[in-house]
């Protein structure tokens, strides 16, 4: 970080209240228990927080969704959450329990954070049932809580048990085996994505925001867990589907090594786009010169490829073995000369494509001009505007994909149609942009080439989505 952005961020948070800062939304339902010692009415919630400041729980809810067994529909056991915990940090966590819980517990010497008045509301289902907890914002609840509780959408995290048959779970996971009713062990969660169903039984372990853990008596943990009789889908097998090759990450480093390798090659092609461009500006200054240096580079580190080498060695300790042999191969394409079709060089003829006059003195590059044409520097514009736009709409389709890993890996929802095509609200979609600037073109009459109609340019976008679809699995690659 520069020193000049560090000392806007310190001046911002000097001038915004500390409490605006802390949100709720990172973090899971990290223990559920639903009857102890005989009594069924001794039942907890616990909440673990993912990262920092996660404080702001006022006015979120947490509900039951009940099998149909059970009567089906939802329950609400808090409405309306009272208040905020204090606490904040990558796993700290802070309770919700039921009144017996609540007496139960302060035999051990805590106190839960939150009480639910059970024998009026409702109850934790104990072998069959759905549980959610939050609110739909990523900021702080809304205030007053009006907005559709029965829509488990609507919820930070939920998890779904034992034979579960209601309201579908946000991620389409399947219910998690294990069920909070076992008399020993509570329904304890394996990782931190949200909506998984990756629960276990466990030792039960309330642990409240002063961090103090309460006990149920001795336990000595299970030899062997209960889990889903169901495959879990998990984001080593989840592919991107649709027209986009590739699969979610297995593991953190390696989501954060495809999205740093997506960035990386995004700014690569519109490093090369700029490169031509300056080599067919200098084709009007006879001899043309050559762009190599721009391109591969002289040594200095500031050539497009040589800012790509440096951005994947980078990356390295965090990608895979596939990752990285992918980015190596995709990487020795881009960059191969004019007889290599996939090439940037040999695509580069796509754009300019008037005339007789090459713009590389040395032939690697593909791509002409027309220098004596009355509108030459119009045709020129034309095709640096398109070469331009171009790059930056296969970096914004890039920048789809990752926000596509980033949610799915989350098992959080993401509509990468509004992103990439067409975006109904805000209408600024990558190729709904990249279109808005071809509409500006044919105002102005910029175009008058025969090989860059509107058609032709039309085209040469779907082409490039096409084929940052079809190398989407450089960054995240399949099992």
């Amino acid at each position: 970080m520069s020193r000049f952005v560090a000392t806007l961020a310190t001046l911002f948070a000097l001038l915004t209240p500390h409490e605006t800062q802390a949100l709720f939304h990172l973090a899971v339902i990290d223990e559920v228990k639903s009857g102890a010692n005989g009594n069924p009415s001794i039942q907890y919630v616990e909440i673990r927080m993912l990262s920092a400041n996660q404080t702001l729980v006022a006015h979120s809810r947490l509900t039951v969704f009940k099998c149909s067994g059970d009567g089906g529909g939802s329950a609400v056991l808090i409405a309306d959450l009272p208040a905020n915990v204090p606490n904040g940090g990558p796993n700290l966590r802070w309770i919700m329990a039921s009144p017996s819980a609540a007496v139960f517990l302060a035999q051990s010497g805590i106190t839960p954070d939150f009480t639910w008045d059970a024998t009026v509301i409702g109850s934790i289902p104990t072998a069959c049932g759905m549980i959610c907890w939050g609110a739909p914002s990523s900021t702080v609840p809304p205030n007053p809580p009006t907005w559709d509780a029965t829509n488990p959408a609507n919820y930070t995290d939920c998890v779904a048990y034992g034979t579960y048959d209601g309201a579908p779970e946000p991620a389409g996971n399947p219910p998690a085996g294990a069920t909070p009713g076992d008399p020993t062990f509570s329904l304890r969660r394996a990782d931190d994505l949200m909506f998984s169903n990756n629960f276990t039984l466990d030792c039960p372990s309330p642990t409240n925001n002063a961090n103090m853990m309460g006990t149920f008596g001795s336990c000595t943990p299970p030899t062997t867990t209960s889990t889903s009789t169901t495959s879990t889908t998990t984001s080593t097998t989840l592919a991107f589907g649709g027209d986009d090759t590739g699969c979610v990450p297995d593991t953190k480093g390696h989501l954060k090594c495809g999205d740093g390798l997506g960035k990386a090659f995004g700014k690569a092609i519109r490093a090369v786009i700029k490169c031509h461009q300056k080599q067919a500006h200098a084709a009007f200054a006879v001899p043309p010169a050559d762009d190599e240096a721009c391109e591969e580079g002289t040594g200095t580190g500031k050539s497009a490829k040589e800012k790509l080498d440096a951005a994947i060695a980078k990356l390295s300790p965090l990608c895979s073995g596939q990752q990285l042999s992918g980015a190596t191969a995709e990487e020795t394409t881009l960059f191969a000369s004019k007889t290599n079709p996939a090439s940037l060089d040999a695509q580069n003829g796509n754009v300019y494509c008037d005339g007789t006059t090459s713009i590389d003195a040395s032939g690697d590059d593909a791509g002409t001009v027309d220098m004596a044409a009355a509108d030459a520097k119009n045709r020129l514009k034309c095709a640096d505007t398109v070469g331009a736009e171009l790059g930056k709409l296969a970096a914004a389709v890039i920048k789809c994909h990752q926000k596509v890993a980033d949610a799915r890996f989350a098992f959080k929802p993401f509509d990468e149609e509004a992103c990439e095509e067409t975006d109904p609200v805000k209408h600024k979609a990558a190729h709904e942009k990249y279109s808005a600037a071809m509409d500006k073109l044919d105002l102005k009459g910029t175009c008058t080439q025969t090989c860059l109609s509107r058609t032709s340019r039309d085209m040469l976008a779907a082409n490039v989505i096409s084929q940052i679809e079809a190398a989407n699995e450089v960054a995240y690659p399949c099992p």
